[in-house]
């Protein structure tokens, strides 16, 4: 057995626990594209309405860093034919029914960490707010193995591709 299956088995069964069953489902779910998409979307809205333009800004930025990260996982998945652990391995502790049948790497932790590498940045000077969204997204990412959805090496690449997405993003300054 390689080391990304220990892992996994060890996250999807050895840590397996009621409350754990219960919060993680839906949990898992909020780092979603088209979750993201629409919050990117109506925080658009809300800020020209509002005339923030700080926060349009921000809420732009977000949305670009999640529909770059959602292209580069795409061309992966799709490059990468990678099936889910539980199509795969025997014994999985599935919680979640995925959108698609690509394992790699995890859309929802490379959407997460997307739109967190754009708020961590903007506001780099709200320490509280910021270690809020890094415990998130690490707990959205560990979600996802332990739905029995994807390997940990799909949540690291997925994370990676996020935060390169969300520096690219910033970099441009679109």
């Amino acid at each position: 057995m390689n080391l990304n299956t220990e892992i996994f088995y060890l996250i999807n069964n050895d840590l397996s626990n009621p409350i754990f069953d219960l919060i993680m489902p839906p949990f898992t779910n909020l780092g979603g594209f088209v979750g993201l998409l629409i919050l990117c979307i109506m925080a658009i809205l809300i800020c020209k309405h509002y005339n923030k333009e700080d926060y349009l800004k921000i809420s732009k930025l977000c949305l670009y860093a999640l529909l770059l990260s959602a292209g580069i996982a795409l061309c992966l998945k799709l490059c990468i034919i990678e099936n889910r652990p539980f199509t795969t391995l025997s014994h999985v502790h599935q919680l979640v029914v995925p959108s698609e049948p690509n394992s790699f790497p995890s859309g929802h932790t490379s959407s997460t960490f997307s739109v967190v590498t754009i708020l961590v940045h903007e506001f780099r000077q709200k320490k509280l707010l910021v270690s809020i969204l890094i415990i998130f997204s690490i707990l959205l990412a560990f979600s996802r193995v332990y739905c029995g959805v994807h390997y940990p090496l799909d949540v690291v690449v997925g994370a990676i591709v996020g935060i390169v997405s969300g520096i690219l993003v910033l970099k441009v300054k679109i």
